[in-house]
């Protein structure tokens, strides 16, 4: 590539870019998020919808979000499930109200889920 093109190229990309970290972070309002503010690694995680459909994670680190990308209809029922290190398994259902765009939960010290 010729240094004429190489700059409006470079240019080009890192608006690409930024544009699309923007959207993601501000624009991305569907699905559910997981985050673990647990301090520990949590094994078994399973997001599912009144509808019955789920997704399945088997890890998530200290400190990670995950977004799952379910598409929910306001009002839906979301139900996040966490298996724990003895085979037990915690679960907390939510229905996020018509004016939130995302159910969010937390997953706190000890296994503690939360709606965020």
């Amino acid at each position: 590539m010729s240094e004429r093109l190489s700059l409006p190229a470079a240019a080009a990309l890192t608006l690409l870019t930024l544009g699309l970290w923007v959207y993601l972070l501000l624009f991305q309002g569907a699905g559910v998020q997981v985050a673990n503010r647990s301090g520990a690694v949590i094994a078994g995680l399973t997001v599912c919808q009144g509808n019955g459909e789920c997704l399945h994670r088997e890890r998530l680190w200290p400190h990670q979000i995950w977004r799952v990308p379910l598409a929910r209809a306001p009002g839906d029922q979301v139900k996040l499930t966490v298996q724990e290190m003895d085979g037990q398994a915690q679960s907390l259902t939510h229905t996020p109200g018509t004016t939130e765009k995302r159910a969010a939960f937390v997953v706190g010290h000890g296994g503690q889920i939360e709606i965020q």
